[in-house]
């Protein structure tokens, strides 16, 4: 959007150039040709087992230096090898490293023709300030999977955008795989084929739901599926990576805040255009997101939020499905398309993310 000042010397050039405009000159004009439909999205190879898999840090440093034999671990229990980027034991601050050294981790990955896949160890925070200085060239001649979740969701968000390419938003290695996550991550990096329906776990007790779905409004859309973390994709608003939702599914979920800091970024969406383009909505489980003692947190629950601003946009919307920051986690394959229908609490993926090796 134009700034007020930037508007008034555009107004101001516009009315002293309509002085020496003819009307013939005006009937030249061409009208805007339309815009030119999306690309099909770029898939990565699927894995085998074997595989080298790259581990990197874009975002925050490892506090416990040992929890990198746990992630290691991980890697060879999926019948891969590890191979750890030259930062990952970095540390800036709060960040992995330097700018400059988590950039050249995430860009040597991508041009080892050795490596297959490239996981993320961790979120926090750090990814946004890479993003302006990425090789999308680099990326886009050398697809690969990219899982991730959390500040993982600034590389989603801009390499989707930018590269074209299909990420996989599931677990980082610094973090848990319990065996329902272990063998849905198994299919999704080994099996070129649609992923099907994303389920929460089997509950123990139906009449007293641990995993509760719930309809905001019901419906049927059928897209591409794009987004992550709701604080990440609102960091990316009025900025080249901006997220892309015109009639898309976007996915949505977050940890650790207060319904009244969901409400301002869900608002700011909603502002930029941002949920009322979108196909149909899915807003995750918020692990940690009730309101504190303060008066003006208490003033709403998390599903009061989401009953206000998702269900008058009279399309489909779920809540509840387990993706994002959950022991127990979904794999979404950002990019390809999938069908939603709220109504019957279903997302089902319908095209692979992956193509044969």
């Amino acid at each position: 959007m134009r700034s007020r000042r930037s508007f008034l010397r555009l107004a101001a050039a516009g009315a002293a150039g309509s002085l020496f405009t003819s009307s013939a000159v005006l009937a030249k004009k061409k009208p805007k040709a339309a815009a030119a439909p999306a690309p099909a999205p770029i898939k990565p190879r699927v894995l085998k087992p074997g595989d080298t898999v790259g581990l990197i840090a874009p975002a925050s440093y490892t506090f416990d230096l040992w929890r990198l034999d746990a992630a290691a671990a991980r890697v060879q229990a999926l019948g891969l090898k590890p191979k750890f980027g030259k930062y990952v034991r970095g540390r800036r601050g709060f960040l992995s490293g330097t700018d400059d050294e988590r950039l050249e981790d995430l860009h040597a990955m991508f041009a080892d023709a050795g490596v297959a896949a490239v996981f993320a160890l961790q979120g926090g925070y750090g990814t946004p300030r890479l993003l302006d200085r990425i090789d999308y060239d680099l990326i886009r001649r050398n697809p690969k999977i990219l899982l991730g979740f959390s500040d993982i969701t600034g590389l989603h968000l801009a390499i989707g955008r930018e590269a074209g390419l299909v990420t996989f938003h599931g677990p980082n290695m610094l973090g848990s795989l319990p065996p329902r996550t272990f063998e849905l991550l198994k299919k999704a990096l080994f099996v070129a084929e649609p992923l099907g329906d994303v389920t929460n776990p089997e509950e123990a007790d139906p009449l007293s739901a641990e995993f509760p779905l719930h309809t905001v409004t019901p419906g049927v859309a059928r897209a591409r599926m794009v987004g992550g973390n709701l604080t990440l994709v609102s960091a990316t608003m009025g900025t080249p990576f901006e997220i892309e939702t015109k009639d898309r599914i976007l996915l949505i979920e977050d940890t650790g805040e207060a319904p009244y800091r969901i409400d301002r970024m869900l608002v700011q969406l909603k502002l930029g255009g941002k949920l009322q383009e979108a196909a149909g909505i899915v807003f995750g489980s918020c692990s940690d997101c009730t309101a504190s003692r303060s008066s003006f947190e208490l003033t709403l629950s998390l599903s009061e939020v989401l009953d206000e601003l998702l269900a008058p946009l009279r399309k489909p919307v779920l809540a509840g499905l387990l993706f994002g920051h959950t022991k127990e986690k979904s794999i979404i394959p950002m990019g390809v398309e999938a069908e939603l229908d709220a109504g019957a609490k279903r997302l089902t993926i319908v095209e692979s993310a992956t193509v044969p090796g």
